[in-house]
């Protein structure tokens, strides 16, 4: 295919459920995408750029981010040779770089300090692998963490400018933080 062919536009049609189609719309009232075609063709683009088919042997670069596959044995082996205070500040200053803020500023038009926004930040950190994170209450419990307590307790401390406190849980699958501020 020449290169002048490859980016002509193409119509098509898709059929789509009604509620997907009404989330479309919302985005595009409220100014994310220009059109619906627009936000389709985004999301199509999105899915190949993010999905196997970019995969290299160098791997899977998303944005500025490099996507490993690593077992939780060798993260394990990773932290395990830090102490817990570095635990903590490696998760602390983490948490104070962490392009989740502009995230939820720039597409959400959320402050992440805000506690109405915790729910989707929290959200947004289990879909990227965190593990299993709800707010109960003052508890921020993570069920089936990625990384240790320390260095989650850092993160969110950081990242949603709270203090928190790790509370002891029966199991290690279980993580909960207290929120004291």
């Amino acid at each position: 295919m020449s290169e002048d062919n490859k980016d002509r536009k193409k119509i098509i049609s898709v059929t789509m459920s009604e509620s997907l189609v009404g989330r479309v719309d919302e985005l595009v009232k409220d100014r994310i995408g220009r059109s619906r075609a627009q936000l389709i063709e985004d999301a199509v683009r999105w899915y190949l750029d993010f999905t196997v088919h970019k995969w290299n042997e160098r791997g899977l670069f998303w944005n500025s981010m490099r996507v490993i596959l690593a077992s939780e044995s060798l993260l394990s082996l990773f932290f395990s040779k830090l102490t817990p205070a570095d635990q903590y500040e490696l998760g602390f200053t983490a948490g104070k770089q962490a392009p989740l803020s502009d995230v939820m500023t720039l597409f959400f038009g959320m402050d992440i300090k805000e506690r109405s926004s915790w729910d989707l930040v929290l959200e947004l950190l289990q879909s990227s692998g965190w593990g299993e994170l709800r707010l109960q209450n003052n508890i921020i419990v993570i069920g089936n963490p990625f990384y240790p307590p320390l260095f989650i307790k850092g993160y969110l401390s950081a990242l949603l400018d709270v203090e928190l406190e790790l509370m002891d849980t029966n199991v290690s699958e279980n993580v909960a933080l207290r929120i004291l501020s």
